[in-house]
């Protein structure tokens, strides 16, 4: 009887063992994997113009300060460029984004370059006209006195706005237009800059009055230089009780193909925009500082409060804001015609 050949255990053997050692390795590199550290994807860097500094953009501060862009993988710088050239800088593709008046980008309309308004951070006009102590007490001004007598006072002085043909340049005009006075005769206007130097030619009597974004012209009367003589930030004027403030604004291409770092940015500053209605205004100051760090911290918590009235949750813009700044623009002949909401705003990059 032949006997049947004795099986070898050695093929067995292996394999049992290169099964082993693969499986040791695939732990090894799970274990790996789970306690060495990746780095993370590079952040997408954005430029942000804004027209001047001012707590009117207290949304976007609190969105840098807060870390809220860098929740979305967003790197932001947040570049000051003087009135009308914080959009410029946008039409030409040297910003992705710029926050500003909808004045702007309705002239840049007119002009062929239409623009898109995403969101807004601020819907009502916070302008404010401030004049020296000195001058109000001559004219008979206070605080106190009716908005259409401290209007009608301008007359005879040397005003500023940021820079001519700014947004805050505009409001001066339309104010002395509305009181009967010829800014071309009976007033010196002119574009004197921003911030502390408007503040220091206020000082200096190198002008007699100044509009400009709040806190600037709120550290003023604080310093014991000035008299409020328009506090829109307050809501003083209800010819502005809605407006195109400051709105998220972008060029049509860079929308279409950056949808989602779009609704990004809008996503960031509509939580920033929550926080801030959400929580006590001294709470933001620290966000203000890194932008606005040598106006005091009360004006800076003062001016806070009075913003976060215009600001609005949802970040939608209004068609009734839009029709008070066009009839606004109309007024002072900045544009010819009324342009349709639709031209110049979108609701696609809001949360839904």
């Amino acid at each position: 009887m032949t006997s049947m050949p004795a099986h070898s255990d050695d093929g067995r053997d292996h394999a049992s063992r290169a099964s082993s050692g693969e499986a040791r390795l695939i732990a090894v590199v799970v274990l790996i994997a789970l306690i060495w550290p990746t780095s993370a994807p590079a952040a997408e860097k954005i430029k942000v113009t804004i027209p001047a500094a001012a707590v009117t953009f207290a949304s976007l501060y609190h969105a840098k300060a807060a870390g809220y862009f860098a929740d979305e993988g967003l790197d932001v710088e947040i570049v000051t460029v003087s009135g009308g050239g914080s959009l410029q800088a946008l039409i030409a593709r040297d910003a992705q984004f710029c926050v500003t008046p909808g004045t702007y980008q309705m002239q840049a309309f007119e002009k062929g370059q239409p623009l898109l308004a995403t969101a807004a951070i601020m819907n009502r006009n916070a302008i404010n006209v401030v004049m020296h102590k000195d001058v109000a007490r001559e004219k008979g001004i206070t605080e106190k006195t009716p908005l259409a007598d401290k209007i009608k006072a301008l007359k005879g002085l040397k005003l500023s706005g940021v820079a001519v043909g700014s947004f805050s340049y505009q409001v001066m005009l339309y104010y002395l237009q509305k009181a009967g006075i010829d800014p071309q005769k009976d007033v010196q206007l002119i574009g004197i800059g921003s911030g502390p130097a408007m503040v220091l030619a206020l000082e200096q009597r190198k002008i007699d009055a100044f509009a400009t974004g709040t806190p600037i012209p709120d550290a003023a009367v604080a310093r014991g230089i000035g008299v409020m003589i328009v506090d829109n930030a307050a809501g003083e004027d209800p010819d502005f009780a809605e407006f195109m403030m400051n709105a998220v604004i972008v060029h049509p291409e860079y929308a279409r193909q950056n949808p989602e770092t779009v609704r990004k940015m809008v996503r960031a500053l509509l939580k920033a925009s929550g926080w801030l209605l959400d929580h006590p205004a001294e709470a933001a100051v620290p966000s203000m500082k890194p932008f606005l760090g040598r106006v005091e911290d009360k004006v800076l918590a003062d001016g806070v409060e009075k913003v976060r009235q215009g600001i609005p949750r949802d970040g939608r813009i209004t068609p009734r804001a839009v029709e008070l700044t066009e009839s606004f623009m109309l007024k002072i002949g900045a544009i010819k015609t009324k342009i349709p909401y639709e031209k110049l705003v979108t609701n696609d990059f809001l949360p839904k």
